[in-house]
């Protein structure tokens, strides 16, 4: 996987990737009533299905509340974006409301046999009710909420953005709607899981003439030396504990 860099990363200036083949294409949008969704996609938070690289360091039941600090941290950040917006929330299992019980969130189950499959037909289900989508994991708990205001706003000018993670995946993608939809195959042969999944994604957006917008790096915490260095910086920053307060209660009640 490469070595992984430590908090905090060093901000690199937006840039955006266009085909070659063709620049970036105006599209036209039917008009709709909330024009912009933002949706956090998770698994939910059950002991033993979620987070298991962190089990061997949190344990069962660990990983899972560990979880559930991470969406309701999600939650908080999305709270801040004007409510034109729309919310969503897609969770792996039945879908059931958190304890945050978040207002204004359409909660709804993830569909598809795997990370690709339920990542496209998210996608594709919000770009049938709205003109453009982001979507965000909850691995990146340090995802300030200008990043994601920013992600928003790339929509305006390219097909979609995407935000890197150093270990080579994604805490953001957003997609605008296309002319014929989603392009058949842009989450196909994505090597999910490992250090190419944000290069593969990046691929397949370009070959099917599509420009996009690259946000600046986040570290995620999938890995107990993650998960030990998201606690250095919490302890450390203030700001960073700003970010994620339900994460930084989750860790001062293990400490």
């Amino acid at each position: 996987m490469g070595r992984r860099a430590a908090f905090p990363l060093p901000l690199i200036p937006l840039r955006t990737a266009r085909s070659r083949r063709q620049p970036a294409r105006a599209v036209a949008f039917r008009p709709l009533k909330n024009p912009l969704a933002v949706a956090i996609f998770a698994r939910a938070p059950e002991p033993g299905r979620v987070n298991t690289r962190l089990i061997p360091l949190l344990g069962k039941k660990g990983a899972a509340d560990f979880q559930a600090a991470l969406i309701s941290d999600s939650i908080r950040k999305v709270q801040t974006l004007p409510r034109s917006i729309s919310r969503y929330l897609f969770l792996t299992g039945e879908p059931r409301p958190p304890a945050s019980n978040p207002r204004g969130y359409s909660i709804e189950r993830q569909r598809g046999a795997g990370l690709g499959a339920r990542l496209a037909s998210t996608i594709r289900k919000l770009l049938q009710l709205h003109a453009q989508a982001v979507v965000i994991g909850t691995d990146s708990p340090l995802l300030p909420p200008a990043i994601l205001r920013q992600g928003l706003l790339e929509l305006g000018t390219c097909d979609a953005v995407l935000g890197p993670c150093p270990d080579g995946g994604y805490y953001l993608i957003g997609l605008r709607q296309g002319e014929t939809g989603i392009p058949r195959g842009l989450f196909r042969n994505i090597r999910w899981g490992s250090a190419f999944a944000f290069r593969d994604t990046l691929r397949n957006i370009l070959r099917n003439n599509l420009s996009c917008s690259v946000l600046e790096p986040l570290v995620d915490v999938d890995r107990p030396e993650d998960f030990r260095q998201l606690a250095r910086e919490l302890a450390r920053s203030r700001a960073a504990r700003r970010l994620a307060p339900a994460t930084w209660k989750f860790l001062k009640e293990r400490c």
